[in-house]
């Protein structure tokens, strides 16, 4: 299982993600079929059931390719992945089902937003695979957490987005009609806001239930090509949390492309440990690179009298991924032969 920890390491993020260059074993595996599909959790600090939501994924048949928890977000991703869309779908499933049984939303605090305890399920196709393919998976794990199921599961208002809706309907299009980012001001999120039950009544599903209840919040489900996730942190030893916050959200909003800023850009600002970081999704990196990010937000750090701590990813690359799926497969029908 490869592990990403949500820890600030050196400023050297365009060295490796996003490069063209592939080494061989990675190389190879280009042309091959996989999926993966990152499960975003609203629990963060407890690193045991963490491991056991992960421990499900893995017997249902699909493997681990990235674990990232971060206690101050609290908020956990576990990346699942597998070149069998079947085996691929039961291990979201067992993830989900899982998870809905452990968390409640109702007492759940946080500086990230979220709008459920399964806030986020996105669909990535690796190698050969389409967006198309993606777009089925995410419409047939949609369907699953729209109904109840044994257990007492419950069924989840479910928002499409991406391949697994015909209008292409984008991920951030969704969430800021689901209120997502109302809190930003503030940086905390508590339970469901009263902005995201609003929301969520004036926005019907795509599948499940119309009315959202407060201890599961409903779903954001969808499929697109790789996203990648590129957090910088920002700090200030003089000054006051509200002042830095202020200053971070004006950087954060000209890094973007909404705001005026690169390409395939989106971003928040969210308190974090030590500082404030600016979050990015990076949707196209052979457009705009770490790199180009990792630049621009230095200097307008510069400009506003903060210091740039330190910068990180919370996945691996899509190619690393691949391979390690493949290989993890091939090992796992040696171990079984």
């Amino acid at each position: 299982k490869m592990r990403q920890m949500a820890e600030p390491r050196p400023l050297v993020a365009g060295a490796s993600e996003g490069s063209s260059v592939m080494g061989p074993p990675l190389a190879a595996a280009a042309g091959r079929w996989a999926m993966a599909v990152h499960v975003y959790i609203s629990e963060g600090r407890d690193r045991a059931l963490i491991s056991r939501l992960s421990a499900a994924g893995t017997a249902a048949g699909a493997f681990v390719a990235n674990e990232f928890v971060d206690a101050a977000y609290h908020r956990a991703g576990v990346t699942l992945a597998a070149s069998d869309a079947g085996r691929l779908e039961a291990a979201v499933a067992a993830v989900c089902q899982q998870a809905l049984a452990a968390f409640d939303l109702r007492t759940h605090e946080a500086s990230h937003p979220r709008v459920g305890v399964v806030d986020h399920v996105a669909c990535s196709p690796l190698g050969s695979a389409t967006s198309e393919e993606a777009g089925k998976l995410a419409l047939r794990v949609g369907r699953f957490l729209s109904l109840p199921g044994p257990g007492d599961k419950p069924a989840l208002p479910v928002y499409l987005y991406g391949a697994a809706r015909e209008d292409g309907r984008s991920l951030a299009e969704l969430r800021r009609s689901l209120g997502y980012f109302s809190g930003a001001s503030k940086g905390l999120w508590t339970g469901l806001s009263d902005e995201m039950s609003s929301a969520m009544r004036d926005l019907a599903p795509d599948c499940g239930p119309s009315d959202v209840d407060s201890r599961y919040g409903a779903a954001v489900v969808g499929a697109v090509p790789w996203v990648t996730n590129y957090n910088l942190l920002l700090a200030s030893a003089s000054m006051d949390q509200a002042d830095l916050m202020t200053r971070c959200r004006r950087i954060a909003r000209l890094t973007s492309t909404r705001g005026g800023g690169p390409v395939a850009v989106e971003t928040m600002a969210l308190p974090h440990e030590h500082g404030v970081e600016v979050a990015c999704n990076l949707l196209d990196t052979a457009t705009t690179p770490p790199s180009e990010v990792l630049a621009i937000v230095r200097a307008f750090a510069d400009a506003e009298g903060l210091r740039l701590a330190g910068d990180y990813f919370t996945n691996k690359r899509p190619e690393e991924v691949l391979a390690f799926t493949l290989a993890a497969e091939e090992a796992s029908r040696g171990s079984i032969g």
